[in-house]
């Protein structure tokens, strides 16, 4: 039990399932403080001991002058300070242990203008209608019949329509800066197809002619799946796939046989380059280097470099048979910024090097400007959420009720900060839940749910507590490589009926172009800017609407609005209220009903070891994950600032783990805890070795 929230006030809830709101009916409604009544219940009264102990904390605080009536400043803690006690029973606290309040001693929230109604903005990012068309790009008969009769794209988007005719016509290095969802796969894939069409005589062993190269394994297997589908037009063509998690025994046997495009990640690519004889790269006259700045900031550098030079010692392009293809190696680099590590990476693998933007047509450049071309999609309708600590989990419960009500189906991605955090918010939100037949899934007439109960292997269950009509799933990267792309699988092949959520890190951040995304939510503030803008980039994409919320905590966290309404210049940014949320979910008796609920996330702890465990771990994990933000932006997410019994509490845990070494209850000195933040700062190295992990090739 930790001190920090003050005043008791005795509380029994005679009815485990339900808790009524004592404090205010005692103090404000005149209600009789005499005892309980004779058949063991309150009816609104406080018990005798209850009122001793407010009276004795209230004169305490009266003389040592700690009481302070006056409003707090936004993000501090009222000095108003009280506690719910829940009675004993099945889940109840142990010897009458007192039981913080959600609604009580939290910090004070800004208020902030909000929308009456967002503004729909015309897309950004939409396919040209009035635009040249794929066959006016230049593209063959065969491809452009394939990509408007069979694929059914009829106009090239705005990037699209930058990158074919250069790639097509012009022998040049390329930094492509496009933001995301802008279709820059097909940009760079259509090309490469179509150059390698040309070729007569060409043949499976013919030779690599293109290696593509993306940070993580999910990008490059739908890369991978873009690119069978687009050489279905000429089966002379065959795309080849190398990323860790897969036998490399079964890889060498395909690099044998022959590839002629090459999708990798960078690990497990230089791994074939140095140790696969077979593995021919004298050929190669295409390396794309897709998602530059993730590629950088996951510490590839250095593999990178040995790639470019092993590339470069290898390629005997200038003496090449097929005058169709490049006389040199093009380079070209994708990204959605070019900010940190993106112009080092440039500076090494590109030579006079062409910049391409989303405002640049194949005959005209235009200079890059930074503000305006790195934006969110227009359409996207941008909220923010300022929360309390301890009202974090109830929230999300209230905006996933609200996103599942909808009439038809919903797809949303929920964003956390580190796996554990994953595992226990999908348990949560999963309890009761049953497992899917996957067979089924993939078919649209109907989803078996099997009878079996879910266990730690469970990535995808049903969610009885927010609806019948939901599916949820995890993805992070300590999951094998198998698992996570049957995931995807089915969370992208789930009829549109049905509403889903995928839980996951950032591993599903960048480049994965998922079917429609409805929603986004960042229930944890992403690491940089950069990532805010991959994460809302899953959902408004190809000109469709689409909304995300991010959580922030009251105080120094909301002036992160600051940092990311450039990116948002168009739409702006929508504050919604929490409370406003919460009473939507819960009806009038709405801070009743939300304790209620998220007290039955605590007894569901307390009652089992392995998912108290869990969550404690989430908890810890969730705490190191948060020292890690940038350096330049201390100043808005500082471990130093957080109220770490609080937040505890929106893990479900009545009081912080005592694995984490914080100091807790009336016993914790305030050096104690000081010294317990400075712990964590020390276990911030720990975190990010282990945040590099959820790419790891």
């Amino acid at each position: 039990m930790s001190d920090d929230d003050g005043l008791m006030v005795n509380f029994v809830a005679p009815d485990s399932s339900r808790v009524r709101r004592q404090p205010r009916i005692a103090k404000y409604r005149g209600a009789n403080f005499g005892g309980s009544n004779k058949d063991g219940s309150t009816d609104g009264n406080m018990t005798k001991m209850g009122f001793q102990k407010w009276g004795k904390r209230k004169s305490r605080a009266s003389e040592d002058g700690t009481e302070n009536k006056e409003k707090a400043p936004p993000g501090t803690y009222s000095s108003k300070r009280t506690r719910f006690a829940e009675g004993t029973g099945p889940g109840g606290g142990k010897n009458d242990t007192f039981v913080s309040s959600l609604f009580t001693s939290n910090p004070e929230v800004q208020e902030h203008e909000t929308k009456e109604e967002a503004v729909a903005q015309d897309p950004s990012n939409a396919p040209l209608s009035d635009a040249t068309t794929f066959d006016g790009l230049g593209c063959n008969e065969i491809l452009y019949k394939h990509l408007t009769e069979h694929i059914k794209f009829q106009h090239p988007t705005k990037i699209q329509r930058s990158v074919i005719p250069r790639l097509l016509t012009r022998e040049r290095d390329l930094f492509v800066q496009a933001q995301t969802g802008s279709g820059k796969t097909l940009a760079f894939c259509i090309p490469i197809v179509q150059k390698l069409m040309e070729i007569e005589d060409l043949k499976r062993d013919s030779g690599l002619f293109a290696i593509i190269l993306t940070p993580t394994r999910e990008l490059a297997t739908q890369i991978y799946s873009v690119l069978e589908t687009l050489t279905r037009c000429c089966h002379r063509i065959v795309p080849g796939i190398v990323i860790g998690g897969e036998k490399k025994k079964s890889e060498k046997a395909r690099l044998r046989k022959g590839v002629n495009i090459l999708v990798g990640t960078p690990g497990r690519l230089l791994d074939h380059m140095e140790n696969t004889e077979t593995l021919d790269l004298s050929s190669v006259s295409y390396l794309i280097m897709d998602e530059g700045d993730k590629l950088m900031e996951l510490g590839f550098e250095e593999t990178l470099d040995k790639i470019l030079k092993l590339l470069g010692e290898q390629s005997t392009i200038a003496n090449r048979k097929y005058s169709k293809l490049p006389s040199t190696r093009i380079n070209v680099l994708c990204s959605a910024t070019m900010k940190g590590g993106v112009s080092k990476l440039g500076e090494i693998s590109l030579k006079d090097a062409e910049l391409v933007t989303t405002n640049s047509v194949p005959d005209q450049d235009v200079v890059f400007d930074e503000k305006n071309n790195i934006q969110a999609p227009d359409q996207l309708v941008q909220q923010i959420l300022i929360v309390p600590p301890k009202l974090r989990l109830v929230t999300l419960q209230s905006l996933l009720k609200k996103i599942t009500s909808k009439t038809g189906g919903s797809r949303t991605m929920l964003f956390l900060s580190c796996s554990d955090s994953v595992d226990f918010h999908f348990s949560t939100f999963t309890r009761k839940g049953r497992k899917i037949n996957s067979k089924k899934v993939l078919k649209e007439t109907g989803i078996e749910v099997s009878d079996e109960r879910a266990d730690e292997s469970s990535t995808i269950l049903t969610a009885p507590i927010l609806g019948d009509n939901v599916f949820a799933f995890k993805l992070h990267g300590s999951l094998t490589q198998q698992v996570r792309t049957s995931t995807l699988d089915m969370f992208s092949n789930t009829p549109e009926s049905r509403h889903t959520i995928l839980f996951c890190t950032d591993v599903a951040s960048r480049g994965l172009d998922l079917p429609y995304i409805s929603d986004v939510i960042e229930y944890d503030p992403p690491f940089a800017v950069e990532d805010h803008l991959h994460r809302v980039g899953r959902t408004a994409r190809a000109g469709k609407g689409g909304t995300s919320v991010l959580f922030l905590l009251p105080g120094i966290e909301e002036t992160y609005s600051e940092k990311i309404e450039i990116y948002h210049k168009k739409a702006g940014l929508d504050y919604v209220s929490f409370s406003d949320l919460l009473k939507a979910s819960f009806g009038k008796t709405w801070e009743v009903d939300a304790t209620t609920w998220h007290l039955d996330v605590e007894r569901w702890l307390l009652e089992d070891p392995g998912a108290h465990s869990a969550a404690a771990q989430a908890f810890t994990s969730h705490i190191r994950a948060y020292a890690t933000h940038l350096s330049s932006e201390r100043d808005t997410f500082n471990v130093k600032t957080l109220h770490l019994g609080h937040l505890a509490k929106s893990f479900g845990l009545r009081e912080t783990p005592k694995t984490l070494g914080v100091g807790s209850g009336p016993k914790a000195t305030k050096k104690n805890k000081e010294n317990s933040k400075k712990k964590l700062l020390r276990m911030a190295t720990l975190a990010v070795q282990e945040t590099s992990n959820e790419f790891n090739y």
